[in-house]
Parts: C-alpha cells; sequence; structure tokens
C-alpha cells in the first residue's frame, strides 16, 4: 500500500505538489468557433490563471470578436476565480474589414478588436499574475506587423523591470508574430526573396527580447504543427509556439525551413497548456480534435531559474538526431484519384518521428522532367491508418507515365535516411 501511494504521489513531489501558475494558450483561431466552443470548455476545466489568445480571431469578418467574447465569457466570465484574459491582435484583425470599404487606422482596428470583449484598447497589455509578468503586445501599424522602435524599446525596459522586480521568474510576452531565428519558419525574409508571397522573419519582435533571458516568447501566425520539435527554441531567451485552430502547415525540413508553402494544409488543429512550479516548467501540448495530449512521453520541460547554459531545446539538437530508416523490403506507389496525386508507401521508422519525404521521379520518357518535392508525413493526424495515402501538394501535377522514384526520409532537424528507390506507374485518368 505504501509503495502504491509513493508511486500516485511521486510526480506531484518532483514538480513541487501543485503549480503556481496556470496558462492556457490559443492562437489563429480564424473564426473556428465550434473547435475554440470545445476546447475552451477542455480548457475551463483546468482553472487556468490566465487565458492568452495570440491573435488572428477574425477570418475577414469584423463581427468576429462579439462571438468571440461569447464563447470566453461562457466559460470563464462566471468562474469564481475568473482567469486574466490577454487577447491581442495578429494580422488578419488588421485586415477583418468588408470589401470595398477603406482600410481602417489600427486605432480603429483596436477599438473595433477589444470593445466587445469588454477590454480597453491598448497595443500593449501589461499584467501581473501571482507575481509573474505578463506582456500582450499587439502591432500597431495596419498591416499588423512591427516596426515602432519606440514600442521595441518600451516592452525591453518592461521585461528588465519584471527580471528586476521578481528574480528568477519567467516573463511571458505574447506576440502574434514570431521574434526573428527562433522557431521554424521564422527565418524566411521577403527582402531577400523576390516575389515571396509572405515575410516571417521579425527582427523587430527579436529585439524586445534580447539580453532578457527570463523572457518566455509565446506567439502564433506560422499554423505549425506543433508535434514538431522546431516549435521551441532556446537561445538567450525561450520562445515557443502557442497552437493553431485553424490548420496546420507542415513545414520542409531543414535546412530548407524557410522555404514557405511547399507542403499541403491540413486540418491538423492545437493548442498549448502550461504549468508553472518552482523549478520548472511544464509545456503541454493538445490536439484541437481530439483533446488527446500531444507526445505525453515528450513534454517540454524547462528549468527555472532558466539561463542560457541549461537550454536543452537549443539550435544544437540537429546534430544527434537520428535518421529514419524504412523497414526491409519497403513498398511504394503514387496513387491518382481524380485531378489529386497520394503517396502510398510503407513508412519509415524514427524514435521521435518522420517529417516529411523527398520524391523524385525519373520518368522512362526522357522528355518528361521534374522538380524533387516533398510529402508531408502524417505525424499531426491522431486519425491516421497505417496505410494511409499521403497527399500530394496540389500544385504539383504529375504526368502519366512510368519509371523510377527515389524516395528519401527526413527527420525533424533534417537528418535524412537511406533512400527507398523502386519503379512507379503513374496512370492517365
Amino acid at each position: 500500500m505504501r509503495t502504491l501511494l509513493f508511486l500516485l504521489l511521486f510526480p506531484l513531489v518532483l514538480c513541487g505538489a501543485e503549480p503556481r501558475l496556470k496558462i492556457a494558450v490559443v492562437s489563429d483561431i480564424h473564426e473556428k468557433w465550434n473547435d475554440l466552443e470545445r476546447v475552451f470548455a477542455f480548457l475551463a476545466k483546468k482553472n487556468p490563471d490566465v487565458v492568452l489568445s495570440g491573435g488572428d480571431i477574425a477570418n475577414g469578418n469584423p463581427a468576429s470578436y462579439k462571438k468571440y467574447g461569447e464563447i470566453y465569457n461562457r466559460h470563464f466570465a462566471k468562474k469564481k476565480n475568473p482567469p486574466v484574459h490577454i487577447p491581442i491582435l495578429g494580422n488578419h484583425d488588421y485586415l477583418a474589414y468588408p470589401k470595398g470599404t477603406k482600410r481602417p487606422t489600427a486605432q480603429e482596428s483596436m477599438k473595433r478588436f477589444f470593445a466587445p470583449m469588454g477590454l480597453p484598447s491598448n497595443w500593449l497589455q501589461h499584467y501581473k499574475v501571482k507575481g509573474y509578468t505578463f506582456i500582450g503586445v499587439s502591432a500597431t501599424d495596419d498591416k499588423g506587423e512591427h516596426s515602432n522602435k519606440d514600442e521595441i524599446k518600451k516592452v525591453s525596459d518592461l521585461i528588465g523591470r519584471a527580471e528586476k522586480d521578481s528574480p528568477g521568474k519567467p516573463v511571458f510576452v505574447l506576440t502574434h508574430l514570431t521574434p526573428a531565428f527562433t522557431l521554424v519558419r521564422s527565418d524566411f525574409n521577403k527582402i531577400k526573396s523576390p516575389g515571396a508571397r509572405y515575410y516571417w522573419r521579425v527582427d523587430h519582435i527579436r529585439q524586445m527580447l534580447e539580453n532578457h533571458p527570463q523572457a518566455v516568447s509565446i506567439s502564433g501566425h506560422t499554423h505549425l504543427a506543433i508535434e514538431d520539435e522546431r516549435t521551441i527554441w532556446q537561445g538567450e531567451f525561450t520562445a515557443i509556439h502557442g497552437g493553431v485552430l485553424r490548420w496546420v502547415t507542415p513545414q520542409k525540413p531543414a535546412p530548407e525551413s524557410g522555404l514557405v508553402d511547399t507542403l499541403d494544409r491540413f486540418k491538423g488543429r492545437n493548442f498549448v497548456y502550461i504549468e508553472v512550479f518552482k523549478k520548472e516548467m511544464i509545456i503541454y501540448r493538445f490536439d484541437a480534435n481530439t483533446l488527446r495530449e500531444i507526445k505525453p512521453g515528450k513534454r517540454w520541460r524547462i528549468t527555472l531559474p532558466y539561463t542560457p547554459e541549461k537550454a536543452i531545446y537549443t539550435d544544437q539538437r540537429s546534430k544527434n538526431e537520428a535518421a529514419p530508416q524504412f523497414p526491409a523490403g519497403a513498398k511504394a506507389k503514387i496513387i491518382r484519384d481524380g485531378k489529386n496525386f497520394y503517396l502510398q508507401l510503407d513508412r519509415a521508422k524514427h524514435p521521435d518521428m518522420v517529417l516529411a519525404y523527398k520524391v523524385k521521379l525519373t520518368y522512362d520518357d526522357k522528355k518528361i522532367s521534374l522538380p524533387e518535392f516533398f510529402v508531408s508525413s502524417d505525424y499531426f493526424l491522431y486519425d491516421k491508418q497505417p496505410d494511409r495515402a499521403l497527399n500530394i501538394n496540389e500544385k504539383i501535377k504529375l504526368p502519366a507515365g512510368t519509371g523510377t522514384m527515389e524516395i528519401t526520409p527526413f527527420a525533424t532537424f533534417g537528418k535524412a535516411g537511406k533512400t527507398l528507390v523502386t519503379k512507379f506507374n503513374i496512370p492517365k485518368k
């Protein structure tokens, strides 16, 4: 009996019993109200002290904020100890205005955003909750980007003051866009890539956080699958992705991580829940479709107080990554279904996960030449079947014909496994 009791209580002893602080995080809702309703109902049962909403609540409809406020109040406002609510604007919240009308100013967008939630219209929100500092930062230009140097200094000064007043405690900084050169996709620079559709590199947010080791950046925007270990980063501070409720966009493996829209969007949805203890912070990742925890055996743990010397989730992780390998006798083929193409194969194996497969097709007809392309694995789909065919990006059109197919599996940080070589036969419609 004593042994059983010890085993039950041991995890609590390690973490310091009850958490000192509980944080719920959602982002990039894009008017997915049914998903938000389900996720808020789930998170409300955990009685969070703070609810962070990382922007892009709207998807074009300026009435979104009233709807969001109604759902939020239904689950949190009537609690005995309601949480502190910190929502910020994302770029889509600045773009949510009727077609044919003039784009509203940043101030008009903020008022339209905050007023239905009963909150003051302010680009900067600053709270202290149970001794921990939270800073919500909305961009102040009408595109939802950050470019004001005075604002950078103001946020940096707030972080510095919090580090001085509460030594060793994490300081949580919520922005919609991601600090440059931290998480996957944060290094893509439109200026250096002519014709690029998106701009993901945000140096200004990075500058807010530099020289502040206790800063914990939480951001959205990039629609990342949080099964991907590149959605947490540690260096001179800590950065994590806060999840996405609309869809996930799987990324290419490093070093091609800066290229966007190379893999299909999928109906993956996710969110984050955080518990802060005296000596560590635990970050739980959840699938929003099933409400199941993602990788419960690999919860992100950050030692407190944080110092860069204690960092686990650094850029150096790629050096120790194992290579994925196909099982002996693995087979693969391309399936055609109308206009869509799929890759069906015996999956490669990896201790963590296989991120994607690079495919090269060499046609017997030498007149046909195609560039290599990536196919995302389905690591983020909980209803997957072992023999599920993987989506090939709808932009990739494969001519009918026969030839040789080379498939190379990649792990998260870009370690490649041995290439599978096989024949293919793509039938006509």
